[in-house]
């Protein structure tokens, strides 16, 4: 059975949702749904017969989010066409659907096509098969076929379907392109917030183009020192506040093992009340943390505890700043509305054997996303205690992963105008390492092939794990912003360096 994440609850989730700015509501998408035929020389009651349960179709695949634009009947001419768009797009349209009645004039698909290339509207073609013996009634499938070379030949993008009504394929299609290009609409003038001002010294894959992100994803990015949300959350929250939350969360059921101080807890946790407050005031729709050194140094804690709290509370938070990260994470949280919950992980071990791949992090992952049955460790950070572990710092939450269905991806250094994913399943599995654990087989490829990949092209070193088999979903969300796929390559352990693609 699938897990539905969202409805778990994070450890401290209910308590500090009370105690910080809600989030905005999603806004409501606009699809247009056309239908359009030829009366003339084609079954008219049949076309507008097919055009109703079309409508009632597509009606049923639609989120709580959207809403439909569209007419009693199919049209027929290039001016009808017109006038339909330009009233629906000044009511909000951000994709259409063009449903198949019947066959169609041709200046009427011209007309369509040059309205498109001056707007940046998702186009979906929708036919199916019709009644078959006598005169042909509908001529569908060619009408499609003369619809998309108009398309074609303007060198308009678009997505097709030749599914019959009903069919839980059609369903699958629809719900793609209305989640993905519904995704793209609300990121676009969304705002990301990097906390911190920058990536972490020397990981130079953390930071990308900005350009190149409004470029595809029209996206903007915000930064704020470390300093701004500490001030906030001491300006906000008491010890009053705090000390309850750090109680509750020592003798919280889910906690095997606790070994960091009280005040590290305390300002840790005052931390991801600031960063979930402020990302939520001020309207962020994901947050890139950048939990060393200044976190150490300065403040005397380790953020990612911190910032697992605030992916309790549905927000992305990528560690150490790395905004391929943030941004992978962001578009995942969007096309599955907060069903994904997406986290940030290093490819840390490989198992080619067994098929498997080990993902790891030092514990910043959602506590939604722990195995049932298991419990959580609050420590201090793993690799500070490599050096010293009386100089280390908390808090973070050490567990093992849910099993189940993942998807692992993330848009690639420096622009993110291209991107390597594959699906899987996550798997039961020791823990090999202290931190956040779990292993993956691949399903598409295998570990060995996955592996080889990474290292011919040289791609990012995190990778963004979220819940569920979203892969064509993403591949439709990347048609729509002019997102180039890396391809695998041959299973190997041994290889040579690719070109990296350095353009946008």
């Amino acid at each position: 059975m699938t897990i539905n994440f969202p409805l778990r609850s994070g450890i401290l989730e209910q308590e500090m949702k009370s105690l910080i700015t809600p989030k905005a509501t999603c806004s409501d998408i606009p699809v247009g749904f056309i239908g359009i035929g030829f009366e003339l020389h084609f079954d008219w009651a049949k076309a507008k017969e097919s055009y109703k349960q079309a409508v009632s179709d597509v009606t049923g695949v639609f989120s709580q989010h959207n809403s439909m634009l569209a007419e009693e009947e199919p049209i027929q001419t290039k001016e009808q066409m017109l006038a339909l768009l330009e009233n629906y797009y000044a009511r909000g349209m951000k994709a259409l659907i063009v449903y198949q009645a019947s066959y169609i004039q041709g200046d009427l698909a011209l007309a369509l096509a040059l309205w498109l290339a001056d707007h940046n509207v998702p186009i979906l073609s929708w036919s199916h098969t019709e009644t078959t013996g006598g005169s042909l009634t509908a001529n569908r499938l060619c009408g499609q076929n003369f619809l998309l070379n108009n398309l074609s030949s303007m060198q308009i993008p678009y997505s097709w379907i030749f599914e019959e009504p009903g069919a839980e394929s059609l369903n699958e299609s629809l719900g793609r392109f209305i989640r993905t290009t519904s995704a793209k609409a609300r990121l676009k003038h969304a705002k990301l917030l990097m906390v911190g001002g920058m990536r972490v010294p020397g990981f130079y894959d953390c930071e990308l183009n900005e350009m190149s992100i409004a470029k595809h994803f029209g996206l903007s990015i915000e930064r704020i020192d470390m300093h701004t949300i500490w001030l906030h959350g001491e300006a906000k929250y008491s010890d009053d506040v705090l000390i309850p939350l750090v109680d509750q969360l020592v003798s919280s059921q889910v906690v095997a093992k606790c070994d960091v101080k009280r005040d590290e807890m305390k300002k840790s946790i005052r931390l991801a009340l600031a960063i979930a407050d402020y990302a939520n005031k001020e309207g962020y729709i994901g947050v890139a943390l950048k939990n060393w050194p200044e976190l150490f140094d300065n403040y005397g804690i380790s953020g990612d505890g911190a910032g697992s709290l605030v992916q309790d509370l549905g927000i992305p938070v990528a560690d150490e700043s790395d905004m391929g990260a943030l941004l992978t994470m962001t578009v995942l949280n969007e096309i599955t509305m907060g069903q994904g919950l997406p986290t940030l992980m290093d490819f840390s071990f490989v198992n080619h054997a067994e098929n498997k791949i080990g993902m790891w992090h030092c514990g910043g992952t959602s506590t939604k996303l722990m195995r049932e049955g298991c419990q959580l460790e609050i420590r201090n950070h793993s690799i500070l205690d490599n050096y010293d572990p009386e100089t280390s710092y908390g808090m973070l939450f050490e567990f093992l992963q849910e099993t189940g269905p993942v998807t692992i991806a993330k848009y690639q250094y420096p622009h993110a105008s291209t991107i390597f994913s594959f699906e899987g399943n996550l798997v039961d599995s020791p823990m090999r390492y202290r931190g956040c654990y779990g292993e993956i087989t691949p399903t598409e490829l295998n570990s060995k092939s996955v592996a080889s990949s990474i290292m011919n092209h040289g791609m990012d070193h995190h990778w963004i794990v979220a819940r569920g088999h979203l892969l064509e979903d993403l591949r439709e969300f990347n048609y729509w912003t002019g997102i180039s796929e890396l391809e695998p390559t041959a299973a190997t352990t041994t290889g040579r360096g690719l070109p990296k693609k350095l353009d946008y």
